[in-house]
């Protein structure tokens, strides 16, 4: 475990508590998806439920409701930066593939984009900021934003709840792999049963930048 993660693990319940919320937020609205340690924190954070600890409850509530700050602060960003989203200081920290990844999904599915990008590092922390940037209003983004959110903050703390006997396995060999797949694989099942039932048309965004100008209000 890192050093944060190893900090963590000694701090009582709601200095733990803060800390995930903080850390999810600050991933999500500072474009830190390659930086921050959510997967460590949520595993973390689920293991020391196991022992009590903490409460996995409360865990999960703060890293759904962090994450879903986050998004809609992350949205109002896109909104504000528009084409200097990508070519800011941390934009251009983040990997190409990522923000073509993001891209691609924005396109195809627009609000769907932040529901599937939940559960991909660094993906993530760009599809909100794309749909703002591409001027999506908040409303088509939010039901997906916060169902995401608690599916995503769920299964990785339960993960860590399931497995803390081998928490230090999960974090350094599978764990960033078997959250993947496992939530990937979840979050496409459920897009697939929604947009079914969806009738929303997919929003464009224009190759090699990630706004608009001349768009009406985020609201």
């Amino acid at each position: 475990m890192n050093h944060l993660t190893d900090a963590v693990a000694h701090l009582p319940p709601a200095a733990v508590y803060t800390i995930l919320a903080l850390v999810v937020f600050a991933e999500s609205v500072l474009l830190l998806g390659t930086f921050a340690p959510t997967l460590a924190l949520l595993l973390t954070a689920g293991a020391m439920a196991r022992t009590g600890a903490v409460h996995l409850l409360p865990v999960i509530v703060a890293a759904t409701a962090a994450a879903v700050a986050g998004d809609r602060l992350a949205h109002w960003s896109g909104h504000l930066l528009g084409e200097r989203l990508r070519t800011g200081g941390l934009g251009r920290r983040i990997p190409a593939g990522a923000w073509q990844q993001a891209e691609t999904l924005m396109t195809r599915h627009a609000g769907r984009s932040v529901f599937l990008g939940r559960f991909l590092p660094m993906v993530r922390t760009l599809t909100p900021h794309l749909a703002g940037a591409a001027r999506l209003p908040y409303r088509r983004i939010a039901p997906y934003s916060a169902t995401a959110a608690v599916l995503w903050a769920a299964a990785e703390a339960g993960i860590g709840y399931s497995a803390a006997t081998s928490l230090q396995q999960i974090l350094t060999v599978g764990g960033p792999a078997l959250a993947v797949v496992a939530l990937t694989a979840l979050a496409t099942t459920l897009w697939w049963r929604r947009s079914r039932r969806s009738a929303r048309g997919a929003v464009t965004m224009p190759r090699g930048h990630s706004g608009c100008k001349n768009e009406a209000p985020v609201r």
